[in-house]
């Protein structure tokens, strides 16, 4: 559309009026723009169709006087030598504009024609426009057809409008140029006179998404009903609860990724954490695929060991380890098995990590055989690993290690003993067995348990004691841990991440070591002395009991402590070992031997401080090279260097159960029964007896007089 001339605004005016004149039409043209010239984010371009030139002109200055004008319009001669001279003139106008559009540019330079930089905002549009325009003669009257049908044909701008009229009306009036994305807007009216509506058909869950992706990045969590009620209040329209769920789902896709599409670009990121993390081992297992022709194969699992835990672990000293799965909750099941250690400050040092199918003989077997070789253990390694009693862990453990120590988790055999024994005295009892360092210790207890429960003494004793007690354990893994706790805590750390896409598990898990490592280095740099602050704890109450007991020298390297109730041991100071075997399990001396250092010293030996008997792994310098080692950032998605490997990683195939997927964890029936409900503990697999009849089996209002069950 041709752009005439259209008269200057004023610099500050609140309400601007705009008319346009045309020399063979009696009334004029007025648009009033309200309140719309705060934003720039739209630009209004009025004119009149060249084609409305060949028999309504418009006047060249409407800048003058309107008087003078309206005056013109009585001279036939004068009006018919204006037209022909803005003829002309609107021929010169149509090709500059053509010119501007062909450079793209949106704002007319240098133009006495158009008007710069009119803002409105959108956000308050409100459009009803209506072209009045009579023609004093046949030819007016077909132009203002054409003019019409060449609407019509344009492409048109849908507004929202609440009537149909209204509507049909916009259509007509507001268009887009042909071969031009300049939108041209003939009247505004900012008055409506039909109802609101609440009901928006382009208020989608796209585009709420993109109004909550901020608020999603900073509160992943927010409940669906929060984002459904937040935006019903923001944007006044009626959103469902579907509607915004979509939304959420939408915005938490576009920030985590999109579960399928990430597989694809797995060995990619493997790339990258080998540039960044030097020493890290990752191992990737496909599916065995039934065509080789094929470029891609199914994803099965991936092991991943980062360079510096690797080395941190080697420092730490001591050669235990914490195995567990967890369950993964999004829409490819699978378990991420984990490898934790204990550091000098008896904190956890996670290892490794992996995400397999599940956890059976298999996907434990290769993990260990994985977890072997970054640590260069052999089959007759002597290593000591701390676990549940889940299927498949304990085969494959003597398998791969057959000379290693396993230890079982005290919890979980408490937990199969409730199935058969409930009650704090066999708790309080398995505990006692469990906590003993002695093996003479440890078969008195048993005898108490036998006099006390015969079947109770017999089901634990098919437990093989070297698994749960520590009269039992090596002194190899200088620890006296009976609980898997290292890797509950590492679960727990990782609990909101194993929702998420595989890249973005992974990345989580190593963003947590990564945060951990800098946490751990900012309370060694507020600690000082020669042991770990948990170790100088420990050792502070070893010597607090240590002041009840006497010792007795031999005058070599041998000590006979005694205690309390009766208690008696020998200590030898130069092997360091106390027949109470506390010193031997754990690498600290115990009460008996810091009884025996302190009596050394009182007879004029230059042995120093207790604290020097501590094994090394417990020191403060100990500690600090095992956190030396950095887990290093990476790279954004867009800078990963391409793998090389011309097979596509596809998912794992998964069959969707019915019903809702689960996110929380399945509890036993004891731990649902043990917990307190309404002040009061649940009497479920409890035995009722009857207050009529004295009789078990039934209560008073079911009694009917039966005999006793």
């Amino acid at each position: 559309m041709a752009v005439n001339d259209i008269a200057e605004s004023s610099g500050n005016c609140h309400q601007e009026e705009v008319v346009i004149k045309n020399a063979s039409i009696e009334h004029d043209i007025t648009v009033t723009f309200m309140d719309l010239l705060d934003d720039d984010r739209f630009e209004i371009f009025f004119g009149v169709d060249d084609n409305l030139g060949k028999n309504a002109n418009i006047q060249d200055d409407i800048m003058g006087d309107n008087e003078n004008v309206n005056e013109g319009l009585g001279e036939d001669e004068e009006v018919h030598e204006d037209n022909e001279e803005v003829h002309e003139y609107n021929d010169e106008v149509h090709e500059d504009n053509e010119d501007v559009n062909e450079e793209g540019d949106s704002d007319f330079e240098g133009g006495d024609n158009c008007i710069d930089d009119v803002e409105v905002d959108m956000r308050d549009f409100r459009m009803n426009i209506d072209l009045d325009v009579e023609n004093i003669n046949n030819q007016s009257n077909e132009a203002d057809e054409e003019i019409e049908q060449e609407v019509l044909n344009n492409e048109i701008l849908d507004s929202g409008s609440d009537s149909d009229v209204n509507e049909s009306t916009v259509r007509k009036n507001m268009l887009r140029e042909k071969d031009s994305e300049t939108w041209m807007v003939k009247t505004l009216v900012d008055e409506h006179k039909c109802l609101q509506s609440r009901s928006i058909k382009h208020c989608t869950s796209s585009f709420l998404c993109k109004q909550l992706m901020e608020q999603i990045e900073e509160n992943p969590t927010i409940p669906t009903k929060a984002v459904q009620d937040q935006f019903q209040r923001k944007l006044e329209v009626e959103v469902s609860r579907m509607k915004a769920f979509r939304a959420k789902t939408k915005a938490l896709t576009q920030l985590h990724g999109d579960y399928n599409s990430q597989y694809g670009i797995l060995r990619d990121y493997v790339c990258e954490l080998w540039n960044t993390n030097p020493g890290t081992t990752v191992k990737i297992e496909v599916e065995p695929s039934t065509d080789p022709s094929s470029n891609t194969r199914r994803f099965k699992r991936i092991y991943v060991c980062l360079g510096s835990l690797k080395q941190g672990f080697k420092k730490i000293g001591r050669d235990l380890l914490g195995l567990d799965g967890a369950f993964m909750k999004g829409p490819f099941p699978g378990q991420i098995l984990t490898a934790v250690g204990i550091d000098p400050n008896n904190g956890i040092y996670p290892l490794s990590y992996a995400i397999v199918e599940a956890e059976n003989l298999s996907s434990w077997t290769w993990f260990l055989n994985c977890l072997g070789d970054d640590l260069e253990l052999d089959a007759n390694s002597n290593f000591t690993f701390i676990s549940d009693r889940q299927k498949g862990i304990i085969p494959a453990l003597a398998k791969v290690f057959p000379c290693a120590e396993h230890r079982y988790c005290l919890r979980h055999i408490h937990e199969n003993m409730k199935h058969h024994f409930r009650g704090k005295a066999y708790k309080d009892m398995l505990w006692k067995l469990a906590t003993s360092t002695t093996v003479s210790d440890f078969e008195i207890l048993m005898d108490e348990l036998k006099r006390f429960n015969s079947e109770a003494q017999l089901w634990l004793s098919k437990i093989p004691p070297k698994h749960w007690s520590r009269s039992h354990f090596s002194s190899m893994a200088h620890s006296d841990v009976l609980l898997n706790n290292m890797c509950e805590v590492m679960n727990a750390k990782i609990l909101d991440g194993r929702d998420k896409p595989i890249i973005t598990v992974l990345e989580f898990i190593r963003e947590y070591l990564m945060r951990r490592i800098v946490n751990v280095l900012r309370v060694i740099d507020r600690s000082d002395g020669l042991l770990t602050p948990t170790a100088t704890k420990m050792f502070e109450s070893i010597k607090k009991e240590a002041t009840k007991y006497t010792v007795q020298w031999n005058g070599e390297e041998h000590y006979q402590v005694s205690g309390p109730k009766g208690e008696q041991c020998l200590v030898d100071l130069n092997r360091k070992i106390c027949v109470c075997r506390r010193w031997e399990i754990t690498g600290m001396p115990c009460k008996h031997a810091v009884a025996a250092i302190w009596n050394k010293a009182n007879s004029g030996k230059q042995i120093g401080i207790p604290e020097n008997f501590v094994d090394p792994i417990y020191r403060l310098e100990r500690w600090k090279e095992v956190y030396n080692f950095k887990v290093y950032p990476i790279n954004g998605r867009s800078l990963w260097p391409k793998s090389l490997v011309p097979t596509i990683i596809t998912p794992p195939t998964h069959h969707k159960p019915v019903g809702r997927p689960k996110k929380v964890r399945k509890k036993s029936a004891f731990e649902l029964d043990d917990a307190i409900r309404g002040g009061r503990l649940s009497k479920k697999g409890t035995t009722v007896t009857c207050v009529k009849c004295k009789k078990k089996g039934h209560n008073s209002r079911t009694c009917k007089g039966q005999e006793q069950v």
